[in-house]
């Protein structure tokens, strides 16, 4: 009779043992599944980001004009042709009015690719670094009128060209070459901590004045002016 017993137990505990391993196997394959999905979402999320990031707008590029660029230096410099002048002069028209004539200081838009609207009369490419130099040639020592004059060809105002050559003739008696005790230089004597504006080139000293002097409503930094030593020069 215990033989029999067993013969009918055995099958009982065999029995037991086979829905255990199927729980484990259904426990694992539920574990599996909430790691795929995890790691699914995971990957969506690191694709989505992908994304984003792909589609965010290139940052604006900016370049400050040196002593000596031209447009054509300057595009060469980024674009590796200095045909492409032309974006720079249509990407910056407050800027640049002439394309032959651009001054130290002046802060220009640097764009990745050519502008979304082309100007079919551009003028003809630019020439040679001297972007500087006078068209009227005024240079060397000058007069109250030939101060006057540079002044108005760098830009400056109409009404403040007497103001401007008064302080530029305080300044340096309207010598080219003067050079203050720190350094300054040219007929508006400009200090150096202006970095590539403190120059000896007349035009691009002249441009330094009228930038500097917020186009002569402020001539505060030139000592000449505050202590009136400017007065009745011109």
């Amino acid at each position: 009779m215990a033989m029999a017993g067993t013969l009918i137990v055995a099958p009982h505990a065999h029995a037991a043992r086979v829905p255990a391993r199927a729980t484990a196997v259904v426990e694992q394959m539920y574990t599996g599944s909430k790691v795929a999905a995890q790691a699914t979402a995971v990957v969506e999320q690191v694709h989505t980001d992908a994304l984003v990031i792909h589609h965010e707008p290139a940052r604006p590029r900016r370049y400050t004009v040196q002593a000596g660029d031209t447009l054509s230096s300057i595009a060469q410099r980024f674009y590796g042709n200095p045909a492409d002048w032309q974006w720079l002069a249509q990407a910056n028209p407050s800027v640049i009015h002439n394309p032959n004539a651009i001054y130290p200081g002046e802060v220009l838009n640097v764009p990745f690719g050519p502008p979304a609207r082309t100007t079919a009369s551009t003028p003809a490419t630019p020439a040679g670094p001297t972007v500087l130099t006078s068209s009227a040639g005024l240079s060397g020592t000058l007069s109250c009128s030939g101060l006057e004059e540079l002044w108005e060809e760098a830009g400056g105002s109409d009404a403040q060209a007497v103001m401007a050559a008064s302080i530029a003739m305080a300044e340096s008696s309207g010598q080219q070459f003067a050079t203050g005790t720190v350094g300054e230089r040219g007929y508006w004597q400009i200090n150096p901590n202006h970095g590539s504006l403190s120059t000896y080139d007349p035009l691009g000293n002249a441009k330094a004045a009228v930038i500097i002097s917020d186009d002569g409503t402020n001539w505060t930094p030139w000592t000449t002016f505050t202590s009136g030593a400017y007065l009745g020069r011109c």
